[in-house]
């Protein structure tokens, strides 16, 4: 593609060089190798500054370089671009080389502290039972047509915004009607969405959590809010206004506002008629659906992928149909099946809102006692530590705290902090720092009608200690012991 095609509309600041130029491939990546007739973007990240790379992908092929600031020295046969935010052009750009695929189908971006992955699931599902081809690009895993693909990720959270438009477009020409994805606040911090036709903008909570990266509550809350600043005029923002900051995301959209909540004054609203082991039954609306959910948060999630779909004029009774068919989504309250009479369930629940949430639901199911693991992530959010501490051992029969990922962290450092919200006067709770030893005590300790709670990491597959990443996925752990235990 021409360069002088990749920068219209695109906002230079100076442009030194040939704009004649052909170009061949895109990257913001020094370490690739194909850089022939290649553009470079020179990207200021948080652990290393792409310029101090430029002259090591002029020597590989680069012919033009996207920057913030102009290098020592200016090699005459390379177009430098000048710009404002490397990261944002790096999108515009991005789409434009891959002829604008968001604009080809449908875009849905869900954020918020919790329930991103679940109603992004959710939404993929009941979007294919209503005869769509859907891309959904998930923390949970990336599906096309319901069908598990491989996507080389640089980062478990979402894509690198080249590699998004790339892959838009790609499925876009398999069929694809619909894309569904999560917007979280680091991505939409750092541009990682920059250049996308999104249709639909989802909000479902706001909790405290990437206080590590974000620093206060109010830029993590100003990162998420930017989804709904940049939408265009004809999209669609879906807020759910039972939350305290559901009106305030919405300040300075274009968009079209779609509340939903419990309260009947909402566009979209909920009654719970019957609640169930494994279902709830609820009004929408004037619609009665049974949802084959647990939890009260999960109604608000599938009440917003309700409240979507009709703003997008399918049919009522072909989404209720479509709602009560879901399935569950990997590591989200996801039950293992034993045959001790034990309710086991693995969840992502990390931050202090979410586990409370999950707790919540499942005191108000038949039980004897909950027994819950918790870990906390290393070189990470420290703030929230000692509140998950509190929640877990406040609605918890006995509490197991161990490791989660500690990374380069020191267990025992992130013990002391758990340790700031517990109650040591109480003996119903101990630390285990094995997280495989703390999964085979609570199975050991738990009887027929207890429930057991791991928490913490959900449907990852992997435990990161130091710099290692290993094979760790609670579900297989939790099913080992199980086996090993007959005698529960």
């Amino acid at each position: 593609m021409k360069l002088t095609q990749l920068l219209e509309n695109v906002d230079c600041q100076e442009i030194l060089g040939r704009l004649d130029k052909e170009i061949g491939t895109i990257s913001q990546d020094s370490r690739d190798e194909k850089f022939k007739d290649g553009l470079y973007f020179a990207i200021v990240g948080t652990q290393v500054d792409g310029h101090d790379f430029i002259d090591d992908v002029i020597e590989k092929g680069a012919v033009v370089i996207v920057c913030e600031f102009l290098p020592a020295d200016i090699d005459t046969d390379v177009t430098y671009i000048l710009v404002k935010n490397s990261k944002k052009i790096m999108g515009q750009i991005s789409s434009i080389f891959f002829n604008n695929p968001s604009n080809d189908l449908q875009v849905i971006a869900v954020t918020g502290t919790n329930g991103k992955t679940t109603v992004a699931t959710y939404m993929a599902q009941a979007l294919q039972e209503l005869g769509e081809k859907v891309l959904l690009l998930s923390t949970a895993g990336d599906y096309f047509n319901g069908e598990k693909i491989n996507i080389d990720r640089k980062a478990p959270s979402s894509l690198e915004i080249i590699e998004l438009h790339k892959i838009i477009r790609f499925y876009f020409n398999k069929g694809a009607t619909y894309v569904c994805l999560e917007a979280t606040s680091q991505g939409l911090d750092q541009e990682r969405l920059s250049g996308l036709d999104i249709d639909v903008a989802i909000f479902t909570n706001i909790g405290q959590d990437h206080l590590d990266y974000h620093k206060t509550i109010e830029n993590y809350r100003a990162s998420k809010k930017l989804l709904f600043d940049n939408l265009k005029d004809t999209a669609i923002a879906v807020s759910n206004f039972d939350d305290d900051f559901g009106k305030d995301i919405l300040v300075n959209t274009k968009a079209g506002i779609i509340s939903y909540g419990s309260e009947s004054s909402h566009d979209y609203s909920f009654r719970v008629r019957e609640v169930v082991l494994g279902s709830i039954q609820s009004d929408f609306n004037d619609q009665i659906v049974t949802l084959p959910v647990i939890g009260m948060f999960n109604v608000y999630n599938v009440l917003s992928v309700y409240a979507t779909l009709l703003e997008l004029q399918y049919d009522v009774h072909a989404v209720v149909n479509a709602l009560e068919k879901l399935k569950g989504v990997p590591g989200r309250m996801q039950r293992i099946d034993n045959p001790h009479g034990v309710l086991a369930l693995v969840d992502y629940a990390h931050e202090p809102m979410a586990l409370e949430n999950v707790l919540e639901t499942l005191q108000e199911l038949p039980h004897n006692n909950i027994i819950t693991i918790i870990g906390c992530g290393g070189d990470r959010d420290r703030l929230k530590r000692a509140p998950m501490a509190a929640v877990t051992q406040q609605m918890s029969n006995h509490s197991i705290y161990t490791a989660d990922n500690p990374r380069t962290e020191s267990v025992d450092r992130i013990f002391e902090d758990m340790k700031k919200g517990i109650d040591t006067t109480k003996n119903n709770y101990e630390f285990i720092n094995d997280r495989e030893k703390a999964i085979e005590q609570a199975v050991k300790k738990s009887r027929n009608g207890d429930i057991i709670l791991i928490a913490g990491k959900g449907h990852e597959d992997y435990q990161i200690i130091g710099v290692d990443k290993k094979h760790f996925d609670d579900r297989e752990i939790v099913e080992k012991y199980f086996k090993k235990n007959n005698t529960i």
